[in-house]
C-alpha cells in the first residue's frame, strides 16, 4: 500500500515538474542567486572602498606639499582627524577638497566595484548555466546511450525508461512505440520474402521438371512437345500474374493516375468480365448500385481492387450461391460492399486475411493457382486511394467486404438493382 501511494505520488509531482518547468525553476533560481549575491557583493564593497578612498585623498589633501627635514607635517601631540572630520567642509579639509570631488570618487569606485562584480558573477552565472544544463540533458543523454545500443538484430529491445511522466519520458515511450511498429514492419517484410520466393519457386520447379522430363526422353512425340508447352504456358501465367502481384504491391501513391470514375460504369463492366468465371462455379453476380457516384481514383486499381474481392466471393462459394456488389453513400464518402453466400471467414483468420501470402483454405487456393494475394492487393489499392477496408463474416454463411472511399464528387440515382 506504501508503495502504491508513493507511486501515485511519484506520478503526481512528475506531472507537475515536468522537464519545462524543472528548466524554468532551475533558472529562475539561477538568476535570483546571481542578483541577490551581485547585489550584496556591491554594497558590501562599496561601503567598503568608498570611505577608504575618500581617507586616503583626504590624508593626501592635508599633507602640506613640503616639510624641513626631520620635521613632521602635524604639531606633535595633535590628534589625527577622522574620516567624519576629513570629510566635513571647509575646516577639516581646508577647503581643499569639494563635494563634487567626493562624489565623483564615491562613483568612480561603484564602477569599478560593479565591473568587477559583473565580471565574477558572469562567470558564476555560465558555470551555473552548464549544471543546469548538465542536469537536464542527464536523461536525454542516458537515453541516448540507449538507442545507439539498438540495431536492426535487437528490435526487440524496449528503452522501458522509468521516471516521471515528463518529456522525456513521453519520447521514450514513443521511440518504444516505433520500435514495436519496425519490429512488427521487419517480421512482415521477413515473412513477405520468404512466401515470394518460395511462390516463385513452384512454377520454376513446375517449368524445370517438365523440360527435363521431355528432354530426358529420346522417344518423346509431338504429343509429349506439346503438353509440356501447355504446363509451361500455365506455369509462366502463373509467374507472370505473381510479378505483376509483387510489383503493384510496390507501388506507392506517386505511381496511381487519379481522375473522375463512374462507379456504375467500372463495376458493370467488371460484373461483365467474371461472368463465366461465376458460371463456371454457378455463382450468380448481382449489383446493387442504389447511388452513382464518381469518385476520384485510378480507374484500373480501383477495378482490381473489387474485382479481387469478388473473385474471392466466387471462389469461396458454394453452388448456386451468390456474390452481390452494393454502392452506396455515406457521410463525406462512397461504400462499395462485396456480399457472397460463401463459406465464411472464421473469427481467428479475420486478423490475417490482409496479410501477404495468406490463405483460408491453401489447398485449393493453390489449386485454382491463387497465390494469396488477392486481398492483401485491394487492402494496398484502398490505402493508396486514402480509403479503408473492412471485412463481416459469419462462418458457413458468407462474408460481407465493405471498400470505403473519400468522395470529391457525385450525385444521386434511384435505387436500381439487376441481376446477371
Amino acid at each position: 500500500m506504501t508503495k502504491q501511494v508513493l507511486r501515485v505520488w511519484q506520478h503526481c509531482l512528475g506531472k507537475f515538474f515536468t522537464l519545462r518547468r524543472r528548466l524554468m525553476l532551475w533558472t529562475a533560481g539561477l538568476l535570483f542567486v546571481l542578483g541577490l549575491g551581485l547585489t550584496i557583493y556591491i554594497n558590501i564593497m562599496t561601503a567598503i572602498r568608498v570611505p577608504q578612498a575618500v581617507s586616503e585623498v583626504v590624508t593626501v589633501e592635508l599633507v602640506p606639499t613640503q616639510h624641513p627635514p626631520g620635521e613632521s607635517s602635524r604639531p606633535v601631540g595633535s590628534p589625527t582627524p577622522s574620516l567624519s572630520q576629513a570629510m566635513s567642509p571647509p575646516a577639516a579639509m581646508g577647503g581643499s577638497l569639494a563635494t563634487a570631488q567626493v562624489q565623483e570618487i564615491a562613483i568612480r569606485e561603484v564602477h569599478i566595484v560593479s565591473l568587477i562584480g559583473a565580471g565574477v558573477f558572469a562567470v558564476l552565472g555560465a558555470m551555473g548555466a552548464h549544471w543546469i544544463a548538465q542536469q537536464a540533458l542527464r536523461p536525454v543523454q542516458r537515453l541516448s546511450h540507449l538507442v545507439r545500443e539498438i540495431r536492426a538484430e535487437t528490435l526487440d529491445r524496449r528503452l522501458a525508461l522509468d521516471g516521471p511522466p515528463d518529456e522525456v519520458k513521453e519520447l521514450a515511450d514513443a521511440f518504444d512505440r516505433l520500435l514495436e511498429c519496425l519490429e512488427r514492419s521487419f517480421e512482415q517484410q521477413s515473412r513477405f520474402v520468404s512466401d515470394a520466393a518460395h511462390e516463385l519457386r513452384t512454377p520454376l520447379a513446375t517449368l524445370r521438371t517438365n523440360l527435363e522430363l521431355v528432354l530426358s526422353n529420346p522417344h518423346a512425340t509431338l504429343a509429349d512437345y506439346r503438353e509440356m508447352a501447355s504446363a509451361l504456358e500455365r506455369a509462366l501465367e502463373r509467374l507472370e500474374r505473381l510479378v505483376n502481384d509483387l510489383l503493384l504491391l510496390a507501388r506507392g501513391e506517386k505511381d496511381i493516375r487519379v481522375e473522375p470514375v463512374y462507379l456504375e460504369v467500372l463495376i458493370g463492366d467488371m460484373i461483365q468480365e467474371l461472368k463465366p468465371l461465376a458460371q463456371s462455379q454457378q455463382v450468380s453476380l448481382r449489383c446493387n448500385i442504389t447511388d452513382e457516384a464518381v469518385v476520384q481514383a485510378d480507374a484500373p486499381l480501383l477495378a482490381q481492387a473489387i474485382s479481387n474481392l469478388v473473385r474471392n466471393g466466387i471462389h469461396y462459394n458454394h453452388p448456386a450461391g451468390s456474390v452481390t456488389v452494393t454502392v452506396h453513400r455515406e457521410a463525406n464518402g462512397v461504400a462499395i460492399s462485396v456480399e457472397d453466400t460463401g463459406i465464411g471467414i472464421a473469427l481467428e483468420e479475420k486478423s490475417h486475411i490482409f496479410e501477404r501470402f495468406y490463405r483460408i483454405d491453401r489447398s485449393r487456393a493453390r489449386h485454382r493457382g491463387g497465390s494469396g494475394l488477392g486481398l492483401s492487393i485491394a487492402a494496398h489499392i484502398v490505402q493508396l486511394h486514402s480509403g479503408h477496408i473492412q471485412v463481416e463474416s459469419t462462418p458457413g454463411a458468407g462474408s460481407t467486404f465493405t471498400i470505403w472511399l473519400p468522395d470529391r464528387g457525385g450525385r444521386f440515382l434511384d435505387s436500381n438493382l439487376t441481376e446477371i
